[in-house]
């Protein structure tokens, strides 16, 4: 069985964290959901985290802004930002950041699924 790696599924609703929790967990994986930008950072703090899946929405649509904090706090840690909609400005902004992956919802889990666990080989290696 592969390492257990911590997850951070940082999202404003459950949605998207109940099933990816259920996912993540099935595949030796743990979970940790939060639901704001206070959490999140109180949790990077607290965990050794080896991926983090997070809603552009969590920082009232200003993704791109929390990034630089959140890599100041953990340089290495493989970013996957999650979007309701198709929007290539938003994503412009949010890939100049460094982010591991750009993930837009409505377009599967399945995709959001490998980029999860690239990110995680990825970790492993740093």
């Amino acid at each position: 069985m592969a390492q257990c790696n911590k997850v951070i599924i940082a999202e404003p609703e459950a949605d998207l964290a109940s099933g990816l929790s259920l996912w993540l967990r099935e595949n030796g994986h743990h979970p940790i959901a939060v639901n704001n930008f206070t959490n999140l950072l109180i949790n990077l703090q607290r965990e050794k985290v080896h991926v983090l899946v997070m809603d552009v929405r969590l920082c009232q649509g200003r993704g791109y802004e929390a990034i630089s904090i959140i890599k100041g706090l953990c340089p290495k840690l493989p970013i996957i930002i999650t979007a309701a909609e198709n929007n290539p400005e938003q994503e412009a902004l949010i890939r100049q950041r460094g982010i591991f992956y750009y993930h837009v919802t409505s377009f599967g889990l399945e995709e959001l699924m490998m980029a999860i666990s690239n990110a995680m080989v990825r970790s492993a290696h740093l």
